[in-house]
């Protein structure tokens, strides 16, 4: 009975750190806009891979993070500054056009079929859904797993992982009816707006991004002078 209550203690505090933390409402309107074009069946695979995506990313940040970071020499303000200059590139072609590229060809069913783009690794998994905060919140459940209980605590954070993103699916799954909801011209007056939020979601990311790379070098100055 108290392994039941340790499971269910355990994995809500991966969702509930988690959650807010991978926001699906801010990737919705990234998903919105790039999935335009998009038959309803299409929609929803961009959707489950993004999520899918999105869950191994975490995870393989969960298992391998440090040795990832110290392979490569990434740092969680280089993941930063990169997500929102990928992003900001979007969100600006939204605010600009209101559309995709899939907008740029014409509007024939065999045109629209070869627009179709796959969004969902980059930017919709990474770095939208698994961004940097994201990674940092997991790799900090990791390191706080106590080192005798090291395989059931990466099995809780990983059942968290699955159940947020599978949350993710079902908001992101939705954006179908939503859009119906609005109708053309809601969607495209829509599309102004979640570029312009997107923008201001991608300025955050480079000015947290900054900020960090300068707190960080500030601190190896001192350290040096010391």
């Amino acid at each position: 009975m108290s392994y039941i209550v340790d499971f269910f203690k355990y994995t809500s505090i991966v969702v509930i750190g988690l959650l807010p933390i991978m926001n699906p409402l801010t990737t919705f309107p990234l998903f919105m806009s790039l999935t335009n074009r998009m038959s309803a069946e299409k929609k929803r695979k961009q959707a489950a891979k993004a999520c899918v995506y999105a869950f191994f990313i975490l995870a393989s940040f969960l298992l391998l993070g440090k040795g990832i970071i110290t392979l490569f020499g990434i740092s969680m303000p280089g993941i930063r500054v990169a997500g929102g200059i990928i992003i900001l590139i979007l969100a600006l072609r939204l605010v600009f056009s209101g559309n995709d590229p899939s907008s740029e060809v014409e509007s024939s069913a065999s045109d629209i079929k070869k627009a179709d783009m796959d969004y969902s690794f980059s930017p919709l998994a990474m770095p939208s859904l698994a961004g940097p905060g994201s990674i940092a919140v997991v790799m900090g459940f990791g390191s706080q797993i106590p080192s005798g209980q090291m395989v059931m605590g990466h099995v809780h954070i990983l059942i968290g992982i699955a159940i947020v993103t599978t949350i993710a699916y079902i908001m992101l799954s939705a954006s179908q009816w939503i859009e119906k909801l609005l109708g053309k011209h809601g969607t495209q007056a829509i599309s102004k707006i979640m570029g312009f939020l997107l923008t201001c979601i991608a300025v955050q990311f480079l000015a947290s991004g900054i900020r960090d790379f300068y707190v960080e070098f500030s601190s190896l100055s001192t350290t040096a002078t010391l």
